[in-house]
């Protein structure tokens, strides 16, 4: 008798295989993917900042209104920026990311302070 073909077996341990590897590869893709968003995001807070320190030069004090400042934009890629918290002392401005396209910017969230002082919260 004359085998032509692969038996149940056979095809149930090479699927298995493939699904490991897939389930080991997706994970690493996607942070390799988020990098460059972060960079993108990373690079926008420091000009969140510059601006701010230029508004504080001019005015004496940081500033939550964000249509005072300029040379940054509230939304890039996949983030969406704001300022939290400005006084005459520091401010605290944010990066909310939305890396899984959920429409909902709360999976990788970035803050700078008045020192360039870069933080991830989540």
């Amino acid at each position: 008798m004359k085998r032509n073909g692969f038996t149940l077996i056979e095809m149930l341990i090479t699927l298995t295989v493939l699904c490991i590897i897939v389930m080991i590869a997706l994970p690493m893709h996607a942070m390799r993917v988020k990098k460059p968003k972060q960079a993108e995001a990373k690079a926008q807070l420091m000009a969140i900042k510059e601006a701010e320190e230029k508004y504080k030069l001019q005015q004496g004090s940081y500033t939550v209104d964000t249509s005072k400042i300029s040379n940054w934009q509230p939304f890039l890629g996949k983030y969406q920026f704001k300022i939290k918290y400005a006084d005459s002392v520091k401010f605290v401005a944010q990066a909310n990311g939305d890396l899984n396209n959920d429409r909902i910017y709360d999976d990788d969230i970035w803050t700078i302070d008045q020192n360039g002082k870069l933080a991830k919260i989540r």
